[in-house]
This record gives structure tokens, C-alpha cells and sequence, in this order.
């Protein structure tokens, strides 16, 4: 008996000997590949680093990824993709970011995240050739909690766009409402460069995906997420009193379940519910759409909404000022008063009747909000930081 405990101890301590070993090796190895990455950076010398990537599906990195598309300066996205197959980026950004220096004229471009902001704040103080350029993206209203009560990281971050974020060389609102917000808050001066589409990606839509694959088209849809500020559960009802009608709804974590437990509403037969789906597949689920609903609280400048203008859909929109902003007050688009059913109804039935008001919508996207046409603003930009 005493043997085999000596023996079970000797394999204990063994097996933490060995785990220690290897996320030695691994960390090593980790540290390796990431400084050898910014040698190559160093090397190569890109002249905008575009941060933080965090190369999951939401509107910021959208956003982030097609400046890095569309602009002609030569730009990075940090970190890459391809280390980010490899570590997380809150790993990067706690482990990593703080060993990387910059010794040319660059230009800085943070959007949103506490420790990328905090990085080119320290960037630019050492280096007087750096110029930082920041994007203010969602502020954290109570829309976006719980409860209404924002969360303490949601706090954090707001305290970053404010007392950190407002120290950028140059500041850069997403929407026309959203400049003014930080104006008469916090007295911030920010220049107006909108939310764009990637309007190539749109053209590229195929309405026959849905319908070979679900057998689904002529739907009523809604692209969404598990979040109280989406507030899916109006477009839900709005399904509950258009029963003749075929209704989508696309997001993380939605279930039959989820909306009776979470929600409380129980989804009708004639909505069909869909987990995630990768950018390019809710492209094919506009083309196949007749109307888009955005049932959301609270937006910079809806990206999904522009998107389903791009492809010259009706769209119905809550009344919060970004996706107001983004019609035009009705111009471009229809709008209802946000808890009002009935009104949504009528607005949506309006809405799918309307043969016209898409393709003027779509002349809008292409005129504004095109990325081709919003990256000329931000090369601008970059030109003049860089005294080119």
C-alpha cells in the first residue's frame, strides 16, 4: 500500500513536471513567432497599423478589415490573422503588443479596444513621427446591459474612449449623431467619416443560396444577435401578427428555447430561426429577401442595414438615431417607434409594397457609404498625417 502511493505521487509530480515543460516549450515557442512577426513588420514597413483585429464576425470587425481592403496606403491589421490562429487576441494584446516598437513615421489607427488604444497612446508620446488616428465606434449606453445597468468592463471602455481615446491626433466619428454626442458630453471634436459597405461583397449575393439550401426566399428578415440592445424579441412579435408572411431571423445562440426562456415569447411557425452565419451567407440571405427589419436599440451607423440598402432591399428600422441617420429620417428607408407592434406591422407592410424606394436607397449606399468611396476620406487622412 505504501509503495503504490509513493508510486501514484512519483506519477503526480512527474505528469506536472512534464505539463510545466511543455507550456514552457509552448510559450517559448508562442514568444518566438510573434517577435519573429514583428521583425517581418519591421522590415516591411507598412505605414498603418490597424488594430485591434479580433477576426470574429461583428460590425467593428467589419469595419476594420475593410479599411485595411479598401485604403491605398500600405496597412496591417494587428496582429494578423495568422497569429491569431495561434493565440487570442487579449493574449496578444496582454503578453505581446508592449514589445513592439516603432522607430518610422507611421500612422496609428485604433478602433474601440481599451489596450490597442492605450498602446498608441505610448506609441505616439515616445515617437513624435507617429501619428494616431482614432475611431469612435458604439459609446456603451444602458441599451447595451442587462438590466440597464452597464457592466464594469462596458464602463472601462467607455472611460478609454474618453479620457484616453480623446488624446488622438486625429478623431474620427462613424455617424453624424454620434459626433454631436461627443461633442455636448464630453466636449470632443471629431471628424465626420461614416460607417461604410463593402459594396463588391454585396454585388456578389447569390438569392439562390437560400433558396437551394433551405428552400427558403421572399422572406422577411432580421440579422441579429443574443443581446439586449438588438432586441430581437420585436421582430419575433412582428412574425406573431404577420402570419401569412415567411419571417428569418439570423444570430448567435438563437433557439426556439432562447426566445421562450430568455425572451418570452414564443416564435411562430412562420419564422425560421438560424444560429450564426459567416458574412457572406447573410449577403445571400438579403438577396433572397424581400425586406430587411432592424428591431435595435441603439447603433453608430447600422452596417447591415447599409448592406441590405447596397442591395436595393426595402428596410424598416427602429427610430434610435443611427439607423435614423442612416435612411435619412424616412428618405431612404422606413422607420418605426421603437415597443410599438402595431406600428411596426403597418410600417413593414408599407414597406414590402414599395417597388421603388430600394433602388433609391441603393443610389445612396453607392454615393456615401461605398467603401471605395469612404477609404478616399481615410487615405486623405493618412496622407496628411504623414506629411505626404
Amino acid at each position: 500500500m505504501i509503495l503504490l502511493r509513493k508510486i501514484k505521487s512519483a506519477f503526480f509530480h512527474f505528469n506536472n513536471f512534464r505539463n510545466k515543460i511543455y507550456h514552457r516549450y509552448a510559450s517559448f515557442k508562442e514568444k518566438k513567432n510573434v517577435h519573429a512577426w514583428f521583425k517581418i513588420l519591421i522590415k516591411n514597413n507598412p505605414k498603418v497599423f490597424i488594430g485591434s483585429n479580433i477576426n470574429k464576425p461583428n460590425g467593428v470587425d467589419f469595419h476594420i478589415r475593410a479599411i485595411h481592403k479598401y485604403v491605398q496606403h500600405e496597412s496591417v491589421l494587428m496582429p494578423e490573422d495568422k497569429i491569431l490562429q495561434k493565440i487570442t487576441m487579449d493574449r496578444f494584446l496582454d503578453m505581446y503588443l508592449k514589445d513592439f516598437e516603432l522607430s518610422q513615421p507611421a500612422v496609428l489607427h485604433s478602433h474601440v479596444y481599451p489596450k490597442y488604444i492605450n498602446w498608441c497612446l505610448t506609441q505616439r508620446n515616445k515617437n513624435k513621427s507617429i501619428k494616431w488616428v482614432h475611431t469612435f465606434h458604439a459609446h456603451y449606453f444602458e441599451d447595451y446591459a442587462p438590466d440597464r445597468v452597464l457592466l464594469d468592463w462596458q464602463k472601462e471602455f467607455n472611460r478609454v474612449f474618453v479620457d484616453v481615446a480623446s488624446q488622438a491626433d486625429i478623431r474620427i466619428s462613424v455617424s453624424k449623431w454620434q459626433q454631436l454626442f461627443y461633442k455636448e458630453n464630453f466636449n470632443i471634436d471629431t471628424i465626420y467619416i461614416p460607417n461604410g459597405v463593402d459594396v463588391q461583397q454585396c454585388e456578389r449575393a447569390n438569392p439562390n443560396y437560400f433558396k437551394n439550401t433551405y428552400g427558403l426566399e421572399n422572406f422577411i428578415l432580421n440579422v441579429s444577435r443574443h443581446d439586449p440592445v438588438k432586441n430581437p424579441r420585436e421582430f419575433v412579435a412582428l412574425a406573431q401578427e404577420l402570419p401569412d408572411y415567411t419571417f428569418v431571423i439570423i444570430g448567435s445562440e438563437f433557439s426556439e428555447k432562447l426566445f421562450q426562456e430568455h425572451y418570452q415569447i414564443k416564435p411562430p411557425k412562420n419564422l425560421r430561426i438560424f444560429d450564426k452565419m459567416t458574412q457572406m451567407e447573410v449577403q445571400h440571405a438579403i438577396a433572397a429577401s424581400r425586406c430587411l427589419v432592424s428591431t435595435s436599440k441603439k447603433e453608430g451607423l447600422p452596417t447591415l442595414v447599409l448592406e441590405a440598402m447596397a442591395q436595393a432591399k426595402p428596410v424598416v428600422v427602429s427610430n434610435e438615431p443611427g439607423s435614423m441617420e442612416a435612411i435619412d429620417n424616412g428618405k431612404y428607408g422606413y422607420f418605426y417607434t421603437l415597443g410599438n407592434i402595431e406600428e411596426l406591422k403597418n410600417t413593414t407592410l408599407e414597406a414590402i409594397a414599395d417597388k421603388e424606394i430600394g433602388a433609391k436607397a441603393r443610389q445612396r449606399i453607392l454615393k456615401e457609404y461605398d467603401w471605395r468611396v469612404v477609404a478616399e476620406k481615410l487615405d486623405a487622412i493618412y496622407s496628411s498625417a504623414l506629411n505626404l
